[in-house]
């Protein structure tokens, strides 16, 4: 037989009731489409190296902190998972307009988690980041009112 799409383990975080099919919902709040409901902001609850795709959409502005997330994101994702993040950019008003956004990310924040930059990486290292990702491929989406996402698809390295 061999490996098929289905095999694979895709999780969706943040979803609230707009969970991609196919996908494992992860929210703060039970709602139709969510499978596991959990507060991301203290961990993510999956074995390390478990996850094949991590879709992020609308999702880690709403975590406090940005390292934890994203060591979140690296500890979960097995070697050569994708992440898919999709994410208001503090280059449109998206990013501040919404209360409930407690972190501000760019395209330019990504940076600090990809090998790509070495300055920037070595110096989120320094900050406690243990990930490295790749960045895949990343671009700005402006939307209605004047609100502009980041959309960027990460590759996971792990040696």
């Amino acid at each position: 037989m061999g490996f098929v799409d289905k095999d694979l383990v895709k999780v969706d975080i943040c979803c609230g009731p707009f969970k991609k099919p196919g996908f494992i919902g992860v929210d703060i709040v039970a709602c139709p489409g969510v499978e596991i409901v959990c507060n991301l902001n203290e961990w993510f609850p999956f074995e390390d190296s478990s996850v094949d795709h991590l879709r992020a959409h609308d999702a880690i502005e709403h975590l406090f902190d940005k390292i934890k997330t994203m060591n979140e994101i690296y500890r979960v994702c097995k070697n050569g998972a994708t992440v898919d993040i999709k994410v208001p950019s503090t280059d449109g008003r998206g990013a501040f307009q919404d209360p409930t956004h407690v972190s501000f990310w760019n395209r330019n924040s990504f940076d600090y988690y990809s090998s790509d930059n070495q300055t920037l990486f070595q110096l989120c290292k320094q900050y406690g980041f243990k990930g490295n990702f790749h960045i895949q491929k990343i671009k700005d989406v402006k939307g209605p009112q004047k609100i502009v996402h980041t959309e960027v698809l990460l590759k996971t390295i792990k040696n």
